[in-house]
């Protein structure tokens, strides 16, 4: 118990002035945002209690471990380990045995850095639905490639967590080397058969993507994307009035 009353600490002998001095200490850790000690553990009554570690160990699982290779598997123990060792040399010679490790992995590395280079995730019905609309849209076999050809740009450049995409027209033809003059009609395309949706934002026009067809981001938040994108973009508001 860390917390004993004054007038136990005084029948211990504590003097008032070392009580003075505790508050005196209380009041500079809460200036300095620091975690505020009772009195009693200031004085040396009582032992603080043990605070949780905020970066504990991860118990990894089997699963866990086959997502990566060898060495990706040993830089990830030992990186675990580290945080368990007692002795600062030999946590730090772990790290050390960790980025040699991760050095030996990412030599190993075919061509693409999969998890490095960032990822979004599409969904097959999206994918599913948005081809067999353009299928039945009556456009020519080229038109309808040209619109999956700007689709995949669009989801690639999706900012993280939200539903925007970060590319305007004009960038887009840039990527992909597409006029504006066509780029205009395949961007209705793709709204006409809900592939994506156009929002206007001052005097630029946004392109949207539902979060339920692709998402880029924290799957825990991707319940929040859906409703920011339900609010701002099929309701027309914003998402903070909500909140009021």
């Amino acid at each position: 118990m860390s917390r004993i009353p004054i007038d136990e600490l005084r029948r211990l002998g504590i003097t008032s002035e070392d009580i003075d001095m505790a508050r005196t200490t209380q009041e500079a850790q809460r200036r300095n945002g620091s975690p505020v000690q009772s009195i009693a553990v200031l004085v040396g009554a009582t032992q603080p209690r043990p605070r949780p570690n905020p970066n504990p160990p991860v118990d990894l699982t089997d699963r866990a471990l086959r997502r990566r290779g060898a060495y990706d598997q040993a830089a990830l123990l030992l990186d675990q380990q580290a945080l368990r060792e007692s002795s600062p040399e030999r946590a730090a010679r772990a790290r050390e045995a960790a980025l040699a490790a991760k050095e030996l992995s990412a030599s190993n590395q075919l061509e693409f850095d999969f998890f490095g280079g960032g990822n979004v995730s599409i969904a097959f019905q999206y994918q599913d639905a948005v081809t067999e609309r353009l299928r039945n849209s009556g456009q020519t076999l080229a038109r309808q490639h040209q619109a999956l050809a700007v689709l995949w740009q669009i989801t690639r450049h999706l900012a993280w967590q939200s539903y925007e995409c970060t590319k305007t027209a004009a960038d887009l033809c840039e990527i992909t080397g597409i006029t504006p003059n066509h780029m205009s009609p395949i961007l209705a395309l793709l709204e006409e058969v809900g592939a994506i949706r156009r929002v206007k934002r001052g005097r630029t026009k946004i392109i949207a993507v539902t979060p339920e067809g692709a998402f880029r981001g924290n799957v825990n938040k991707h319940a929040e994307a859906v409703e920011r994108y339900k609010l701002d973009v099929i309701q027309g508001g914003k998402a903070d009035q909500a909140s009021e």
